[in-house]
């Protein structure tokens, strides 16, 4: 096990960590935890006091500039923690009025809906909002969410079940485990709850409206459908996916699915 030192001027900036025990630190959070402690007088020896616990290993790095992962003394070494999210947080740290939002299959899998983690972390932002290049792995839907379609889950920003399915309904092509999708959605027509997706679809296209009222049927949740399809009655056939040819035809919504369909063992309302 390795043990790290600790000056200590540096005692008091580490013990008020130990006691918020953040995953990410940012620049002026350390500065500001530098100068109350009495670590430094200014905010040149607050500066150097931050990279004194790099180098001494209460820091670590992340791929996002003025920010850190913090390692408690409790962790054996100098090892980072393994969160998921930690570049999504180190962000937030550093932009907390960042637009980005957990979004599709990381939003699924942070509800406990989905089993499996995705291949690569999703983030819905809005069309104008560049993808930060610490998050350059990361896949992103553009859409913009009003706030009855995310919660906070362990402090980060996350599409919730409304929120979801609008979601996928907008940008169907963005949930791209539909084998998952098939084995989770028809489970939760009850926890659906109709005034918050019509809030989260009140922007969306006659399609949008469409699709929505379709992945509700698949969940079980025929009231939500038939209030969504009440405030917009379906008048054309459209498309669930990008595939046009095969699959199914859910007459009530009148949307041709050949992409999610072949997944369902049940149907329509199963």
């Amino acid at each position: 096990m390795t043990v790290r030192s600790l000056p200590s001027r540096l005692v008091g900036i580490v013990e008020a960590l130990e006691f918020e025990q953040p995953r990410v630190v940012s620049l002026p959070m350390l500065i500001q935890l530098a100068v109350d402690t009495g670590a430094a007088e200014n905010e040149t020896e607050a500066v150097k006091s931050v990279y004194w616990l790099q180098e001494l290993g209460w820091l670590g790095s992340v791929r996002t500039k003025g920010a850190w992962e913090f390692i408690p003394g409790s962790r054996a070494g100098v090892v980072g923690s393994g969160d998921r999210f930690l570049e999504f947080r180190a962000h937030l740290a550093v932009c907390p009025g960042w637009p980005g939002v957990l979004a599709m299959e990381s939003a699924a899998t942070v509800l406990g809906l989905a089993q499996h983690l995705p291949i690569r972390e999703v983030v819905a932002l809005p069309p104008d909002v560049a993808l930060p290049k610490s998050l350059a792995d990361w896949r992103r839907v553009s859409a913009v969410m009003p706030v009855q379609g995310f919660d906070r889950h362990d402090y980060l920003p996350t599409w919730n079940l409304e929120g979801l399915v609008a979601g996928i309904a907008l940008r169907p092509s963005g949930y791209q485990d539909l084998p998952s999708l098939a084995q989770w959605l028809p489970d939760v027509g009850a926890k659906l709850r109709k005034d918050a997706l019509l809030a989260c679809l009140t922007s969306g296209s006659e399609s949008v409206w469409q699709r929505a009222a379709y992945l509700a049927r698949i969940a079980g949740a025929e009231e939500v459908a038939v209030a969504i399809m009440s405030e917009h009655p379906p008048r054309y056939p459209i498309w669930f996916g990008a595939t046009r040819s095969g699959g199914v035809y859910d007459a009530v919504s009148k949307v041709s699915d050949a992409d999610l369909s072949p997944y369902l063992s049940g149907g329509i309302g199963a």
